[in-house]
């Protein structure tokens, strides 16, 4: 049974049924007393009632202040290999969800010709630090194994159980669709997303190494067209999958 809020002078009541507006029920089984609190109290931009009697405007605006609101970052990195111990880190770039804000961070050449990955490192425990929700494409098995093992390596605090929530997004491709392949690129292409105009071949990684200026900006692109699909992607498959608490 679905309960909805009726407002009977000063007080809000939980009844039996169904609250709609335009078709949004309000998830009243999933919210706290101050998420409920919060939406009675705070109105729309579009007609200045509270968010709990227009829920669709809620959904809509998705205000930031909002405790309901995840902010979530897509996120991506680039190597020299898949191994953190044999390989260095190149680059990060993390995009806002429903943004065009991409913040990135590329090894410098000294730093590369040195092997040494520590600032890239610690600017992307840094910034995914900033988020609720951390989205990535197999980022269970790569990005962040990784990403935690040079953490790990270079004595830099990375977040702990439960303090940060990820949500890998082959594991929804697998499940909820049944293509060819789970790969970001299949799934791309066969949903019309742009996706890999700079692909990454073991030459550029040789060439990055090697300190060659446009081979870690070719990097750094492919990185970002990632981050970019992926947050398409994104969109595409959370409606058919619930929000987890899963920790990174």
């Amino acid at each position: 049974m679905i309960y909805y809020l009726r407002k009977r002078g000063n007080i809000w009541e939980k009844e039996k049924g169904e609250f709609m507006r335009g078709n949004a029920k309000i998830p009243i089984r999933k919210l706290l007393k101050r998420d409920i609190v919060w939406l009675a109290e705070h109105n729309c931009k579009a007609h200045s009632h509270s968010y709990l009697s227009h829920y669709n405007c809620f959904l809509r605006e998705k205000p930031d202040m909002s405790p309901l609101i995840e902010k979530v970052g897509i996120f991506d990195i680039e190597t020299t290999g898949l191994q953190a111990n044999w390989s260095l880190m190149l680059c990060w770039c993390v995009k806002e969800h429903g943004k065009d804000i991409i913040h990135e961070k590329l090894i410098t050449k000294k730093a590369t010709r040195n092997r040494d990955d520590y600032q890239v490192v610690k600017s992307a425990v840094e910034e995914i630090q900033k988020y609720d929700r951390i989205v990535t494409w197999y980022g269970t098995k790569f990005d962040l194994p990784y990403l935690r093992s040079k953490a790990l390596y270079w004595k830099i605090p990375f977040p702990r159980y439960k303090e940060l929530y990820h949500t890998d997004l082959w594991y929804q491709s697998r499940s909820k669709l049944k293509l060819s392949s789970n790969r970001l690129q299949t799934v791309c292409q066969y949903y019309g997303i742009a996706a890999k105009g700079h692909p990454m071949t073991p030459e550029l990684s040789i060439q990055t190494q090697r300190g060659d200026d446009d081979a870690r900006n070719t990097v750094l692109e492919h990185c970002r067209e990632d981050v970019i699909s992926t947050d398409q992607c994104y969109d595409l498959l959370m409606d058919y999958s619930p929000s987890t608490k899963r920790s990174i």
